[in-house]
């Protein structure tokens, strides 16, 4: 298999973490869990064959997706497959950081993948015709970065309120928001409402990910212990760490560090 990441130049690296390829996927289960990460990621599909999306609660009944498409933030784990042989690429945004390339508010794509071709026309196929005629990965590479930077040219801006409030959810992700708001100089309903329209959730939503994230991080430890692992990341004890795992993960701590891929935010299903 083949994996490579590039970081954008700026300004497009203010607003995306990175883009990614991969090729020649060669797994050994057939379908994962996708966690909550904070992230709204844009898929490029180098093959032709459907990806399939499944309902969590009946992996008997999965929705295929085509050619390109956009998943949103999420409030729990979703299922994908893991088909032998898949390519593709596409761009990880930063947390609030894709609004400025869809020109929408975010709440219309949390919870759910949409495929471009609904949101960007026929510029995104012909985009996904370029890529699969480039001839190498950095050339590939080129392409995505500079249509994105077409699409949102006149509004890569930073909005300054949500950004510090990010900021500060990250440094520590328990904080009142009528605090967070007074230190920002903003009323705690404006910044929820700029949350919403930027992030696609509330800031208290988000500081939950952020914590559940330092939490997935810590599980990967060998000598974690889990009472010390929920309250360094802020959770009250270690009862409400288990909680949030599986509200988000669908299972328990000891049992995401006992069955997690190589990737921190993949579980393998079977």
């Amino acid at each position: 298999m083949i994996y490579r990441l590039r970081v954008p130049r700026p300004p497009l690296s203010h607003f995306i973490e990175n883009l990614w390829f991969y090729s020649g996927l060669d797994p050994d289960h057939s379908k994962e869990k996708l966690l909550p990460n904070a992230a709204v990621e844009l898929i490029i599909d180098l093959t032709d064959w459907p990806k399939k999306l499944y309902e969590a609660r009946d992996l008997r009944q999965p929705k295929s997706y085509r050619r390109c498409w956009i998943s949103g933030m999420h409030r729990r784990f979703i299922v994908i497959g893991t088909d032998k042989g898949s390519s593709m690429m596409g761009a990880h945004f930063r947390t609030g950081g894709a609004a400025p390339f869809l020109g929408f508010p975010l709440t219309e794509l949390t919870g759910n993948v949409v495929e471009l071709d609904a949101i960007w026309r026929r510029d995104i196929l012909a985009l996904r015709e370029r890529l699969l005629e480039a001839a190498t990965i950095d050339a590939k590479f080129d392409l995505l970065e500079a249509f994105l930077f077409e699409r949102a040219r006149n509004r890569l801006e930073v909005d300054r309120t949500v950004g510090a409030a990010l900021n500060a959810l990250r440094r520590w992700p328990v904080l009142s928001l009528r605090q967070l708001a007074s230190d920002l100089g903003t009323s705690q309903k404006g910044m929820i409402a700029s949350f919403q329209r930027r992030v696609g959730v509330g800031p208290k939503f988000v500081g939950r990910l952020f914590r559940f994230q330092t939490a997935l991080a810590a599980a990967s430890a060998p000598d974690r212990d889990w009472a010390h692992v929920a309250l360094d990341c802020g959770y009250y004890d270690q009862p409400h760490l288990i909680h949030e795992f599986q509200e988000f993960a669908g299972v328990t701590p000891a049992v995401y560090a006992r069955t997690r891929s190589e990737f921190p935010d993949y579980i393998p299903v079977d």
